[in-house]
């Protein structure tokens, strides 16, 4: 399976690298670390060198399903002296940067899968993805469609606990650092990459959330919830709604797509729990999600994260409006 493949190219890059490394390997069209090699740093350029070519063989490995992703211009650099100035320039490419962010997701969570040993939806969702690709008119939807086909088969044949393991195992992949401000920094990145437009973040008191249905909980998820949200600007607070457009994984099904949110958000805030409440579709293309921070062992509060996957939308008549726009 073709978790098993990128795991093995992963441990390969693994091999070289040194945490005290003086060089790292750049995408040239993205302006971002290759997935395969995203926090590694390597002792000399030939190691280096080594690991850029295990980054080409990665991406060629999903190739063989997708074969509209951009090839890869990985290049070493020393890190001292910053980007290569051919990365500042290559970057604008809005594709590559769309493509790279769907396959970065895809690839992780499929080596996620494959480490855990749910094989079972991880070729289910391999499955879907074949079967759903003959009838895809834009290639260029090729990958969206791969991600897709994760969070509908991970939704259906695991578990709450199953998919919490599968959603942080794929973000750990991506070599976790606490960042400032990680919910708006998730958002901001999903927009650079085009994978939503326009978005705000506000922090809601309890009051706001206490109506929220926590879709993974169980009979103790609102023992936490009483302390409100802070307002000093620090996203560790406690309860968040987001409010995007043009989501590139809008649905109409009553359920709101959280996966590669999940994702790019726990890969920013690695001491955190983050429990997706639920969303609502606004009018014209927009969304609105509420999630839930809190520290991990939060003494002994903390019931982990979830909805990591997929939400419950609140009723909207947007939902079953066939006249509303919630197309990429």
């Amino acid at each position: 399976m073709v978790g098993g493949t990128l795991r093995d190219i992963r441990a390969e890059i693994r091999s070289l690298a040194r945490s005290d490394g003086d060089y790292a390997v750049v995408c040239g069209r993205t302006g971002s670390e290759p997935a395969a090699a995203t926090g590694r740093r390597f002792p000399d350029r030939r190691a280096a060198g080594e690991a850029a070519e295990l980054t080409r063989d990665y991406r060629a490995a999903l190739r063989r399903y997708d074969p509209n992703i951009p090839y890869d211009d990985p290049l070493v650099y020393e890190v001292s002296e910053g980007l290569p100035r051919a990365v500042t320039e290559a970057s604008a490419d809005e594709y590559a940067r769309y493509s790279a962010f769907c396959h970065d997701t895809a690839g992780a969570l499929f080596e996620a899968l494959s480490e855990l040993g749910y094989r079972e939806a991880e070729t289910a969702a391999m499955e879907t993805y074949l079967t759903l690709a003959e009838v895809v008119d834009d290639h260029d939807d090729f990958c969206l469609t791969l991600v897709w086909s994760l969070m509908s088969e991970l939704d259906v044949r695991l578990s709450a606990a199953e998919r919490r393991a599968a959603v942080e195992a794929a973000a750990d992949l991506f070599s976790p650092t606490a960042t400032p401000n990680p919910v708006d920094a998730t958002l901001r990145h999903l927009e650079a990459v085009g994978f939503v437009e326009g978005y705000s973040v506000r922090p809601i008191p309890d009051a706001e959330a206490d109506g929220a249905r926590d879709v993974d909980a169980g009979p103790d998820a609102r023992a936490d919830t009483r302390t409100d949200a802070r307002t000093d600007g620090d996203d560790s607070a406690r309860t968040w709604e987001l409010t995007f457009g043009d989501y590139a994984l809008a649905e109409r099904t009553g359920r709101i797509p959280t996966l590669p949110i999940a994702v790019a958000l726990l890969r920013r805030t690695p001491e955190r729990a983050v429990r997706f409440l639920d969303g609502e579709a606004l009018s014209d293309g927009r969304w609105r999600l509420r999630l839930r921070m809190s520290p991990k062992g939060d003494g002994g509060r903390d019931p982990g994260s979830a909805g990591l996957v997929s939400v419950e939308a609140v009723e909207n008549r947007w939902l079953n409006d066939t006249g509303a726009s919630l197309e990429r």
